[in-house]
């Protein structure tokens, strides 16, 4: 039995995982209907496509499968995971762009910030969004921003969701850090989407 106050935060992750599942069914039954009757049978001579098909939409939902466990796991821990969406400074902030947001799991902000750091799309990111002026340290032209991280996610698409590539790391053995401080000036502007 969840406590009240666990509740909400076991809701909103659930959906999270619920909605690309739904996304996943219907393409998979999509492409399996390519070769059945409107009853649902398969076409004779479409046999062999259709388990063609259907092994490959099998593959697909075991890897999903694996990662709903994963992240089902970090939800009921001993010490529960919830989302936390952390912002950060990137291409335009000097021109006062807002800072780009990133969805992970962590028992609190602190330790969300050290898995992100350790994840390799957003290590990626850092190396993909150096410029030719930017100072030598290879993370130095990006800044945490604590002031505008939160726990919880915002309305799908202003944010890039890193929580399934986590599911798939381990987690740290050693504990969080803590995050680093606020940069020197606040952005503004609207949030970064996922199309950036």
């Amino acid at each position: 039995m969840t406590t009240p106050h666990l509740e909400p935060i076991l809701a909103e992750e659930i959906r999270a995982l619920l909605g690309p599942l739904r996304e996943m069914l219907l393409r998979h039954q999509a492409q399996l209907d390519e070769h059945r009757t409107p009853d649902r049978e398969v076409i004779e001579d479409r046999y062999p496509q259709y388990e063609e098909v259907r092994l490959t939409t099998a593959v697909e939902a075991s890897d999903a499968l694996d990662l709903v466990v994963n992240r089902l796991e970090r939800l009921v821990a001993a010490h529960p995971q919830r989302t936390f969406t952390l912002a950060f400074t990137g291409p335009g902030h000097e021109d006062g762009a807002s800072p780009w947001l990133f969805a992970v799991h962590g028992t609190d902000l602190a330790g969300a910030h050290d898995a992100l750091t350790r994840l390799p799309s957003f290590r990626q990111w850092v190396v993909d969004t150096r410029g030719p002026d930017d100072p030598p340290d290879p993370t130095g032209h990006v800044a945490f921003v604590p002031e505008q991280s939160y726990a919880g996610t915002a309305a799908p698409g202003t944010f890039h969701d890193l929580r399934h590539e986590q599911s798939w790391c381990p987690p740290s053995s050693t504990p969080s850090r803590p995050a680093p401080g606020p940069p020197p000036s606040r952005p503004s502007g609207p949030s970064r989407g996922t199309g950036r």
